[in-house]
């Protein structure tokens, strides 16, 4: 298996680098086709006497007093019974704090106990357990993460379903905060914001590559870490401010899907600011729909807005597919970019798919090109930038849910599980 990090080939069944001591994902080839049928009531029940997946300790206690009371010595969800502080999950993993919760789930801190390994556990609720459809693309973004080998997505470190039917991702944790946290405080530079979108675009490009899209790419999915890997090897380009503490990772593969296949109106996901014409239109989808996401970001950073009306989710929608797109300084005469950044930021959010750039990797060359170049891109947000719109309207970002030693403004996560404001028509 290639290490994503170093990409020196180790043996398949390794599980850490034997060059540059890195952690390795689980095989794709490991994982199951099928996924697991729905647990029985009573496990579903127990998921429910808990809170529906809150704290850690409480989950465990409610599912060994579900199990003691019927005389049992394991959980039903695969706990170990000695007391909920030492239970485990599926006899390797203590849960350890919740990082997060939503609609379909919630993701936990947790010790891999041989190793003492930190990761991040997710778990889904007992409305997604029941539900064949979201069992089943839990099953997907396993495989869908196990296949890519990018250092900048997030790595599967095992994907498990327990004796009584509750599957479970295991990930690796990362500590660093949701590009959203810092698109509070106000817009980014230009600078700034073409280094995190060119390792947005580097993920999405071995994605791709690997035929599938990731279809939710917006703030909250893109994670800023403290500190890059040991060892990556890309593109050297010139040093950019705060550029050692924008370490690019893309999480939350739950609504992703394989190309090929045309979109169906029960099929219409993702966010309502960054969802793709194409998709509302109900069009065959493909990669250069990730990139329209990644228009719609670049002007929500630097320019603080849409480059169209977007009031509420009815006028967003109608905006995306018919709404003129201007370039930034037809929207405001005092800002000032150059202009291959204005045509790229035009190019990425055109109606039809085939007025986009050709790739995401072009988009990061074009990204890295004007980086190189000193002194093109400005190091300081545009003057009268509007600050960044999170409303009703708009996807909520995440709560910061634990800070980091080495910053008390980082949050700890691993993948998104709060469901977003979605169009699903199903």
């Amino acid at each position: 298996m290639d290490c994503a990090t170093c990409y020196y080939p180790n043996e398949a069944e390794a599980r850490f680098c034997v060059r540059c001591a890195a952690a390795l994902g689980v095989a794709v080839s490991s994982l199951p086709t099928e996924a697991p049928a729905a647990p029985s009531p009573a496990v579903a029940d127990l998921i429910a006497g808990s809170g529906d997946l809150g704290a850690p300790h409480a989950l465990a206690q409610a599912l060994q007093g579900g199990a003691a009371s019927r005389g049992g010595g394991r959980g039903e969800l695969g706990f170990g019974a000695a007391s909920a502080q030492a239970a485990l999950l599926g006899g390797r993993y203590r849960l350890l704090t919740c990082l997060g919760s939503g609609g379909f789930g919630a993701v936990y801190e947790a010790e891999e106990v041989s190793l003492g390994l930190r990761v991040a556990i997710k778990l889904l609720n007992r409305t997604a357990l029941q539900d064949a459809r979201m069992r089943q693309r839990f099953l997907q973004e396993a495989r869908m993460i196990a296949e890519l080998r990018s250092p900048h997505v997030v790595m599967l470190h095992d994907y498990a379903v327990t004796e009584h039917g509750v599957p479970y991702l295991v990930m690796e944790l990362l500590a660093g905060k949701p590009l959203s946290h810092d698109m509070l405080s106000g817009p980014l530079s230009a600078r700034r914001a073409a280094h995190i979108m060119a390792q947005v675009c580097g993920a999405l490009g071995d994605a791709h590559a690997c035929g599938m899209v990731h279809r939710d790419i917006k703030p909250d999915n893109i994670l800023l870490l403290a500190h890059a890997p040991p060892v990556v090897h890309g593109p050297t380009i010139p040093a950019t401010p705060g550029a050692d503490r924008d370490f690019v990772k893309v999480v939350d593969f739950g609504v992703a899907r394989w190309c090929g296949v045309s979109t169906r109106a029960s099929d219409i996901l993702g966010t309502p600011a960054y969802i793709s014409p194409e998709t509302l239109a109900d069009e065959p989808v493909d990669g250069r729909s990730d990139l329209y996401a990644v228009g719609m970001l670049l002007w929500q950073m630097i320019v603080g807005e849409l480059p169209f009306p977007g009031k509420n989710q009815a006028l967003m929608m109608k905006s995306h597919l018919d709404a003129p797109r201007l370039r930034p300084r037809e929207i405001n005469p005092r800002y000032r970019l150059p202009d291959e950044l204005e045509d790229l930021m035009v190019q990425l959010v055109a109606r039809a798919p085939s007025d986009r750039p050709s790739s995401a990797y072009a988009v990061r060359a074009l990204l890295h090109e004007l980086l190189a170049r000193p002194g093109l891109l400005p190091d300081r947000p545009l003057r009268g930038a509007a600050r960044p719109d999170f409303g009703p309207h708009w996807d909520a970002p995440a709560t910061a849910t634990k800070p980091h030693p080495a910053d008390p403004h980082a949050v700890t996560q691993a993948i998104t599980v709060k469901m977003p404001t979605r169009i699903d028509a199903s």
